[in-house]
């Protein structure tokens, strides 16, 4: 049986918001433990507001961190903390950047530099080489500059990143090897404001790879849309990731729009970075908490911490929690006396083994500036690894060490960069604690460890529906599913071969409904027989060959309609025949097209025109279409579109879905999502001046087909390997040489 533990619900209203305003462009800074989250200043007001948390749930507000004049309006501020310091990027009213500094996450911030220009919306992303990197918005691409230091950026590139119009919010983070980054666009005030986002293995400030998953947040509903300026954080449990955002509401008394706080699920596969949402009104599960956690201080507690003879003399702590055989475990500290003779300036942070006579651990050697991963066994140690600490490291600052360790081995981490890596150290169960020789005295700060690493808590965590899973991240026979291979987008598929393979996933429904089941699939896998099992019930399904894409790879296939009820709940799929290659499953709440209904679709902006629902599935679609007068202009109808937005200053065709555009002799079809537009197929339909044709279309599944007058062969055909499964019906933007008639819409049924 699936249960949510503990529980949030998006969007978050914390106490000592901006009134009139809410929480708009939020970042979230963890540091020894806590998080600290800080957000857009109102118009006209000076200073920064901050909160803080344990969870990233409860929250306490910290007052406000600035009170510089030059704060006034202070956009999207970002808050580093390197070495001892930090840093504040922010750009008042959006009149160029400033760099605050701090001693405190909660400040007092000071003004340390002048006007540095560079629009808005500046991050700071640090890589494991010590290198700083500074991000921004900009028209049509997000630009990044190297820093000499944190105060100065270098002359900056544009990068492949651009939501076809203007393109803000971005951050960077690495995570096993690779850059990932989120954008923003096109207006803060539209609906369609959304976030992508692009994957690089080589160099932050590279060329980006644009997954087909995009946009990964996005909704246009009257009561949440314009989801936004996101930022990206780790979870409590050391493994996890999270995105947090805000949305918008109604009106404010000034006139823009309230920005509200949200928070949801990060997950990865590959080069594949997805949100398990985005949620709102319904509760979710909270962020796991760690198996262990304190704060230890000069003197650990004996209720939490064991004493242990240390050889050679000093001191030794071991945690009395043990890990488990694959963990993440945290270290933050200080050296309070570093001396150039090294005898009282080196800390160890241990991760000891049941069993094993050999006792791992990480060393900071404050005399030779070094990281040192080493292994003890019969009181003689070995130095496996070691790399120089940052240039100008001050130990007696707070620092963090963070060891990843699972059976592929072991990841050492100085202060959130990536410093050993040592295949041959698998992990094995233990216990943490600390080292250090005698007269040392190091200051313990907050100290952890959970029994995840490498983002296998992705594989826990409850999917909410609808939404998409990736099929690595089901349990296949109450283990994590076995990876195979890559496929285009670099993200691994399962492939269930053997009798009764299958694979199950816990998942929160958000209602009560019909939800839309979807599976994409490799072409080998046509034929094959797939059994789905929900909410007591089990159907069968056959792959026919008739559902996949022509020549594509892998296809999106759909499997049918079945009734979920509301709450947290298994879903499972299971191999009935054949051999199955899955990427990932699809679930969308349906809603029946009527047996027959004629839309006249309404006016919500100057381009396009939209009727009918978004959680209409299969359907066709009949009109009259006349060319009054001879001309090369185009006209259109829409197809299964959703998240329609329409607002001066973003891309034209504000929607996804499909287009189905009309010249003088020819009919094509375009895929559009936003920026995103291709022409996938088209066909021969002539019209002479005056002439009235009927045009039906008829989608099922994946397949979209045309067809003119009463004729039962189709003009145009084609199967999607990505496709729309659902959405509204609508009319492109006016021309005065083209009528459309009322367009008359059927339901239909296998």
């Amino acid at each position: 049986m699936v249960a949510l533990r503990q529980t949030y619900e998006n969007p978050f209203t914390l106490d000592g918001e901006w009134e009139d305003y809410g929480i708009g462009d939020p970042y979230i800074l963890r540091y020894d433990g806590k998080y600290y989250l800080y957000c857009s200043t109102k118009d006209r007001r000076v200073g920064v507001k901050a909160w803080s948390s344990d969870d990233l749930v409860h929250w306490r507000y910290e007052g406000l961190v600035t009170e510089e004049p030059v704060s006034e309006g202070a956009y999207a501020p970002e808050v580093v903390y390197w070495n001892g310091s930090f840093y504040m990027y922010t750009s008042p009213a959006g009149r160029g950047h400033y760099v605050l500094q701090s001693d405190k996450p909660t400040g007092p911030f000071v003004v340390k530099t002048d006007n540095l220009g560079l629009t808005i919306d500046g991050s700071v992303f640090i890589d494991d080489d010590g290198k700083w990197y500074f991000t921004h918005a900009n028209f049509g691409a997000i630009v990044a500059h190297p820093m000499s230091d944190p105060y100065t950026m270098e002359t900056g590139l544009k990068l492949n990143t651009s939501l076809g119009h203007w393109t803000e919010g971005p951050t960077i983070i690495k995570r096993n090897g690779r850059y990932f980054i989120t954008y923003t666009g096109n207006h803060v005030f539209s609906k369609g404001y959304r976030v992508n986002y692009a994957v690089n293995r080589e160099s932050p400030t590279g060329t980006y790879t644009i997954p087909e998953n995009n946009s990964i947040l996005i909704s246009t509903a009257d009561d949440f849309n314009g989801l936004g300026h996101s930022s990206t954080v780790m979870g409590p449990d050391l493994d996890s990731y999270y995105i947090v955002y805000h949305n918008l509401i109604g009106r404010s008394k000034e006139g823009p729009p309230v920005r509200k706080l949200n928070i949801d699920r990060l997950v990865f596969n590959g080069d594949k970075m997805s949100v398990l949402g985005p949620t709102h009104g319904t509760p979710q599960e909270a962020p796991e908490l760690p198996v262990f956690r304190d704060a230890p201080g000069a003197a650990p507690s004996a209720d939490k911490w064991e004493r242990v003879v240390q050889a050679g003399g000093g001191e030794a702590y071991l945690a009395r929690t043990g890990t488990g055989s694959r963990y993440t475990a945290e270290y933050n500290f200080r050296l309070n006396h570093v001396t150039s003779a090294g005898s009282a300036s080196s800390l160890d942070a241990k991760y000891s083994r049941y069993g094993d006579s050999g006792i791992p651990r990480a060393r900071v050697d404050g005399a030779a500036k070094q990281l040192k991963l080493i292994d003890r066994a019969n009181g003689a140690e070995k130095v496996i690894a070691t790399k120089p600490l940052p240039e100008g490291t001050d130990l007696t600052k707070l620092h963090t060490i963070r060891i990843e360790a699972d059976s592929s081995g072991t990841k050492l981490y100085w202060d959130g960069l990536l410093k050993i890596e040592q295949s041959a150290m698998a992990a094995k169960p233990g216990r943490i604690g600390y080292a250090w020789p005698q007269g040392a005295n190091p200051d313990l700060h907050y100290t952890a460890f959970s029994n995840e690493a490498g983002g296998s808590s992705d594989t826990k965590a409850i999917k909410p529906l609808p939404g998409t899973m990736e099929a690595v991240h089901g349990v296949r026979d109450g283990k994590p599913a076995i990876r195979s291979g890559i496929t285009p987008d670099g993200s691994d598929a399962v492939v269930l071969t053997n009798k009764g393979d299958s694979l199950s996933y816990p998942v929160n429904v958000s209602q009560n409904g019909a939800y839309l089941l979807a599976v994409n699939v490799s072409k080998s896998s046509a034929g094959s027989t797939l059994a789905v099992e929900t909410n007591g019930k089990t159907k069968e399904i056959k792959l026919d060959a008739s559902l996949f894409a022509g020549d594509a790879d892998w296809t999106k296939v759909p499997l049918g309609e079945f009734e979920m009820k509301k709450g947290p709940q298994w879903l499972s799929l299971r191999r009935s025949k054949g051999e199955i290659a899955i990427r990932y499953v699809e679930a969308q709440l349906t809603v029946p097209v009527p047996e027959q209904s004629v839309i006249e679709p309404s006016d919500v902006g100057i381009v396009n025109r939209f009727g009918g629902d978004p959680g209409w599935p299969d359907y066709n679609v009949s009109f009259d279409l006349t060319l009054k007068e001879d001309s090369t202009d185009e006209t259109g109808i829409l197809l299964r579109t959703t998240n329609e937005s329409e607002f001066r200053d973003q891309v034209k065709d504000a929607f996804m879905g499909y287009e189905l555009a009309f010249h003088n002799d020819t009919v094509a079809l375009k895929r559009v999502s936003y920026e995103n537009v291709k022409e996938e197929a088209s066909g021969t339909l002539a019209f002479t001046p005056g002439q009235t044709r009927r045009v039906t279309v008829k989608l099922k599944g994946a397949s979209i087909a045309v067809f003119s007058d009463n004729s039962n062969e189709p003009i145009l055909l084609w199967t999607d390997p990505n496709a729309f499964l659902h959405g509204r019906v609508g009319e492109k933007g006016l021309s005065r040489a083209w009528t459309i008639s009322p367009l008359t819409v059927t339901g239909n049924k296998k």
